[in-house]
């Protein structure tokens, strides 16, 4: 018999279960899938992974690897072995998930850029960047001295950095600096290095081509599809859709309730398809009445009796969120700005504007609120890695919020605010290759002119150039400027041969 718990990291039930000879008492959440005995229940170091990715001070996206089949490893999400279905690596931090668990995966690859201004070089620590799993055979714990590694689970704890390895429960003993193990006389540390500010995505600055992933993801296939769970007799499956943006491209989660559900379960039963974990007071559910996306509430006592169904389709549901008019309240995040707290909650009404915000946030982060016009509100979105953008100060950050939650709650639930300073102190650099060889610096001048469009040097110098490669250096003053000329020059072709571009990190 199963008794239902809660805890601060988990949540989930109790049992009794067969493991290798004996019978023993477990835990095994319903989310993540994550066991271990009742009597290790207080020393649980891991976070579910449906709360684990708003817990991410300074989120830092992955870099996905293509969609294959990964032996001998597990999801760090769900925590099952990886052998039986598509998977991605992040190929950076060895991050393992399934396709399917893809929105679930925290965005917290390695910082390799971490140097602020005001803070001094010399009591910088670098941390270790510990990583669940997925250990080599025989690690052994760095401070046990006994084996860690398991081949049964995802289990142990390993330092992206130094490759240090220790068990879950030792793993807080190590020493808190790292010094970067084997690789320590030639690794540049994090705290040395800035990546220049654009509003380029990081697979751009980098010059990383993907495959664009399918408009649909394997978890929301059209209900036709053989992959769709089979409905019985006292069972429908229903179209979920999250918001506006959903039903425009038509992407959406099933759900399969009783044909006697009510309104409350099929909310619930929609919150868990989409991982909100929130109060369910808060949402309500209607269904889509035609193509223009038209909506009607669903009614007890029985909603699915007369919901619209079109021809040849499941029935197409919206979770909605219930606005307050009035007011909401916001987190802004102090990024790397030198302050006390990660975050402060605002109130923000159907006044307020979003340079409000700044100048009340700046306040209670203990910065003169009067500098607020030096400051940037950076929308800051999770979903599927970490894109961003910044937002407008004269924009009205009620409708900013209420907009985010009609367009997509899944998105809103991932989104965050942060407090940037506008002014970069750094040049940025950007390094153009595969130029024809041995040319004279104002020949290579001549070409970059022509190739950007430009009358006049945009940038404000040219160099290192390294002759014998083809390859050289240009330097930005602003990050519009360097911008701009990436994405020219990433498009651009000279004698039949595309350029490489890359924007470079500043050594500090």
């Amino acid at each position: 018999m199963f008794v239902v718990f809660l805890g601060t990291t988990h949540a989930g039930k109790t049992g009794t279960l067969d493991h290798v000879d004996d019978v023993i008492g477990r835990s095994l959440t319903t989310l993540c899938n994550f066991v271990c005995h009742e009597k290790c229940l207080k020393t649980v170091a891991s976070f579910c992974s449906g709360v684990a990715l708003q817990l991410i001070k300074n989120p830092v996206a992955h870099s996905w690897s293509e969609p294959g089949h990964i032996k001998r490893h597990f999801c760090c999400v769900c925590r099952k072995k990886t052998d039986d279905s598509n998977c991605v690596e992040c190929e950076v931090c060895e991050y393992y998930v399934h396709v399917d668990c893809q929105d679930l995966a925290v965005s917290d690859c390695k910082e390799a850029a971490t140097f602020v201004p005001s803070l001094d070089k010399s009591s910088q620590v670098q941390h270790h960047h510990m990583r669940e799993g997925n250990l080599p055979k025989d690690s052994k714990c760095i401070v046990c001295k006994k084996l860690c590694s398991a081949e049964s689970c995802l289990a142990g704890m390993r330092c992206e950095w130094c490759g240090q390895t220790a068990h879950s429960t030792c793993y807080r003993k190590m020493e808190n600096e790292c010094d970067f193990g084997l690789l320590k006389k030639i690794m540049l540390p994090p705290n040395s290095l800035t990546i220049p500010r654009t509003e380029l995505p990081m697979e751009q600055l980098l010059n990383i081509h993907r495959v664009s992933p399918s408009k649909i993801a394997p978890d929301e296939v059209s209900a036709s599809s053989a992959d769709d769970p089979k409905e019985r007799d006292d069972t429908e499956l229903l179209r979920i859709f999250d918001g506006n943006n959903s039903l425009r491209t038509q992407v959406y989660r099933t759900v399969s309730v009783q044909k006697t559900a009510s309104v409350q379960q099929i909310r619930d039963a929609a919150l868990r398809r989409f991982h909100i974990q929130d109060t369910p007071e808060l949402y309500y559910v209607t269904q889509v009445v035609n193509e223009e996306g038209a909506e009607e509430l669903l009614e007890d006592p029985v909603p699915l009796r007369n919901v619209k169904r079109p021809e040849g389709r499941r029935a197409q549901i919206f979770l909605r969120y219930k606005d307050d008019p009035e007011k909401t309240v916001v987190k802004v995040y102090g990024g790397w700005l030198r302050i006390p707290v990660t975050f402060c909650s605002l109130t923000v009404t159907k006044e307020t504007l979003v340079q409000e915000v700044i100048s009340e946030a700046l306040s209670k982060f203990g910065i003169e609120k009067m500098t607020w016009n030096r400051y940037n509100l950076i929308e800051v979105s999770l979903d599927r890695g970490v894109a961003e953008r910044t937002v407008n100060p004269q924009e009205n950050m009620l409708q900013l919020v209420r907009n985010l939650r009609k367009d997509s709650l899944r998105r809103y639930h991932v989104v965050r605010f942060y407090l940037q300073e506008k002014e970069d102190p750094h040049d940025h650099a950007v390094f153009v290759g595969n130029m024809p060889v041995s040319l004279a610096q104002r020949q290579y001048e001549r070409i970059l002119l022509k190739l950007l469009g430009a009358k006049e040097k945009p940038f404000t110098a040219i160099g290192p150039i390294y002759f014998e490669y083809g390859s050289l250096v240009i330097t930005f003053n602003t990050p519009k400027a360097a911008s701009a000329a990436v994405q020219r020059l990433q498009n651009a072709v000279y004698e039949d041969k595309k350029l490489i571009v890359l924007c470079l990190p500043n050594v500090q």
